[in-house]
């Protein structure tokens, strides 16, 4: 498949690599097909370019790279959703959001994207009632650091 993105240009996805959303992702319910793009400059970051509607692209990140102890349950109907029954074998990231100030990036752990890559499908997980927040700071000064960058 050849599709024309604003960020990357031209690009071919193997079928391999087509990852379908049956329910799209919040906000987007009407992009089903997306790919992972994995770009050696900006590793651990990834991109989830959709292909129905190629200008949008989200930036993401694998939560478990911000916090270790990350962790959530998904639901039977969840796992369902992706073809699964052993939450070991999903894929899990989070969107990032990097503002012009990059002291300010966030990550949303609230909301995981959790792929299937042997099924190839996915799902976007609303945590509700849950300790996670949708803008999660990406990069955690602790307040010794901080004192010590002020009194320099």
């Amino acid at each position: 498949m050849l599709i024309h993105t604003v960020k990357f240009g031209d690009l071919e996805i193997t079928e391999d690599k087509i990852l379908t959303f049956k329910e799209g992702l919040p906000g987007f319910p009407h992009i089903r097909r997306f790919a992972v793009l994995e770009l050696d400059e900006i590793k651990p970051f990834q991109y989830l370019q959709a292909l129905d509607d190629p200008p949008i692209t989200l930036f993401i990140l694998n939560p478990f790279l911000v916090d270790t102890a990350y962790e959530f349950r998904l639901s039977e109907t969840e796992m369902a959703d992706v073809n699964s029954k052993n939450s070991s074998e999903l894929a899990v990231y989070a969107v990032a959001t990097i503002p012009e100030n990059p002291s300010e990036a966030t990550i949303n752990l609230m909301a995981p994207i959790v792929i299937n890559e042997k099924d190839r499908c996915g799902k976007q997980v609303i945590l509700h009632n849950s300790k996670y927040s949708i803008k999660h700071p990406l990069v955690q000064i602790d307040d010794r650091n901080k004192t010590e960058a002020q009194g320099a």
